[in-house]
């Protein structure tokens, strides 16, 4: 049985929970206090359970930047799953452009992978992005 998983803002009420799954899988994201959380969920599940898949961003009136991505080990098909639908709900935003935006210089090739998938570009200075 296949279980459907929605895109949600993570509420406060989750940000613990949130961190601390985001320690298992992501520990230096997990520490950042700063990013604006999105969890892929099942609607039908209770607020103590974990989240499928993390995204976190950092906000902006115009370009959103992609901090980083949380999924559980081996599970490459819920990040890009995370993003596709992360990419859907700011298409209801302000936002007009969602930028990867990875610690480093750029991504390694298993997120560049995830990156293309989900629908990310190299722009014209070379930036992984998705315009919305």
């Amino acid at each position: 049985m296949t279980v459907l998983l929605l895109v949600r803002r993570v509420p406060p009420g989750r940000l613990d929970l949130t961190r601390a799954t985001a320690q298992q899988w992501n520990d230096g994201l997990a520490r950042d206090t700063t990013l604006q959380w999105w969890e892929l969920v099942d609607p039908a599940a209770d607020d103590e359970h974990p989240a499928a898949a993390l995204a976190a961003v950092r906000g902006g009136d115009v370009v959103v930047r992609l901090a980083g991505l949380a999924a559980p080990p081996g599970r490459r098909d819920r990040a890009v799953q995370v993003l596709l639908a992360l990419v859907d709900a700011l298409r209801a935003t302000s936002a007009r452009t969602l930028e990867a935006a990875p610690s480093g210089d750029h991504p390694g090739a298993e997120l560049l992978a995830i990156l293309r998938e989900a629908g990310f570009r190299p722009d014209a200075d070379g930036r992984e992005v998705v315009e919305l």
